[in-house]
């Protein structure tokens, strides 16, 4: 069986033999000193990752015999400190719980690694994770410990909106919630918003399942109602709920090369898939004659068409539908020989159908985003069997610390 490109690249930094660096007090270690096997961070220098990472791509990417060109790595501008998406796990322990990364073990099982400070998570972040922790075992907090699968943070070092994903919201478990809710802010002055979210799925996952939600299940405790960040001089505020990219500091060169991939002519239609709160449809609409985007996030679609209004974007259509073999056909129904699809699906790919059903449109450029390096083979050659070609491919270090990257794909008609 081929290695994937996570255990080549594993491969490739074990024979490098690089030393591991020093680290810091508290530096991607527990308390007891325990040192973290998580990321890479805890051994390499960004450079020295970046680097490696680099080069695996590249050998990769022949062993896959395509013919067009991968252009080198696109270092992120933070290599480290960068993620404006963190969390922890909620583990129970003894008459407590303890907050920690989750670590599996040799037997698979997922356990807790309680870390001081994470290096590839804000500063901040891991303060306020301590000090919840720290709140977590005091008597008023009890309630809200045990129903707490995870605490999720979503902000910068600037600012930062918390979410407590829970079992239920009951009224104890809000004044629970409330009364630490007021410690937080009174310690944490960068804290804007407090929520409870409640799903009773898997604790596998967080935040799990967004569609027909009730308000019930979302409630704010403290503060704003949305999260906030400006890319290419554009504000956008959206939900908390919704999918929002972990790596603030790459985005602008993400949609940027985007952008100078598809050439979208000023009488195209474009397609944004995936879109998430409007982040590629409303930076790339002032290019096109109308841009249409789909997602299957109401609390997404709903910030998407917030966005286009506050930034008077008036050529933007917004769907909210899955996408898939019986939806697609909807969705593009209108599309026209020379129009542009962007599309960004989550990590498991697009759906039996979608990419066929797009190439039957003909439109002039694509670019899909890839998240999953290993899922590229067999979605590239669905492309190339419905009569497109890869013309090059664009990686961006879109995870430090992880053997993760987002790769832009453009293809064009064969």
């Amino acid at each position: 069986m081929m290695q994937s490109y996570k255990e080549i690249l594993a491969s490739a930094i074990a024979a490098a033999n690089l030393p591991s660096r020093a680290l810091d007090v508290g530096e991607c270690q527990s308390p007891t000193g325990q040192r973290c096997s998580l990321c890479y961070a805890v051994r390499l220098s960004y450079a020295d990752e970046a680097r490696l990472k680099d080069e695996e791509l590249q050998r990769v990417w022949k062993d896959w015999r395509f013919t067009a060109e991968l252009a080198r790595l696109v270092r992120s501008p933070l290599g480290r400190g960068y993620r404006t998406t963190t969390k922890r796990r909620v583990f129970p322990y003894r008459d407590t719980v303890c907050l920690g990364l989750i670590a599996p073990s040799e037997e698979g099982e997922m356990r807790p690694f309680p870390v001081v400070r994470c290096v590839i998570e804000p500063q901040e972040h891991c303060a306020i994770f301590h000090h919840v922790q720290e709140s977590f075992v005091k008597p008023y907090a009890k309630k809200l410990a045990r129903a707490t699968s995870y605490v999720v943070i979503k902000g910068t070092s600037a600012e930062q909106t918390l979410i407590f994903n829970v079992k239920d919201i009951s009224p104890e478990l809000v004044r629970s919630a409330n009364t630490l809710s007021k410690s937080l802010t009174r310690s944490f002055p960068s804290i804007i918003g407090i929520f409870l979210y409640a799903d009773t799925s898997s604790p596998q996952y967080y935040l799990g399942r967004q569609r027909g939600r009730s308000r019930t299940s979302f409630r704010k405790l403290y503060g704003k109602s949305e999260v906030y960040h400006r890319v290419l001089g554009r504000s956008f505020l959206y939900s908390p709920l919704s999918f929002s990219q972990v790596n603030q500091s790459i985005l602008e060169r993400v949609i940027r090369e985007a952008q100078a991939l598809l050439q979208p002519k000023n009488d195209a239609k474009l397609y944004d898939l995936y879109c998430g709160y409007g982040l590629f449809a409303l930076c790339l609409a002032g290019n096109v004659r109308e841009v249409i985007g789909v997602e299957s996030s109401s609390a997404s679609i709903a910030s998407a068409f917030a966005n286009a209004r506050r930034q008077r974007v008036n050529n933007a259509r917004f769907l909210l539908s899955d996408i898939n073999q019986e939806t697609i056909g909807r969705i593009m129904t209108a599309a026209q020989p020379g129009d542009a699809v962007i599309l960004d699906p989550p990590r498991k790919g697009t759906a039996e159908g979608v990419i066929e059903f797009i190439a039957a449109t003909r439109p002039a450029r694509v670019v899909h985003i890839f998240c999953a390096v290993d899922l590229m083979p067999k979605e590239l050659k669905r492309w190339e069997r419905a009569g497109y070609t890869v013309v090059c491919a664009v990686p961006f270090d879109m995870f430090p610390g992880t053997p993760e990257v987002e790769i832009l794909v453009l293809l064009e008609p064969a």
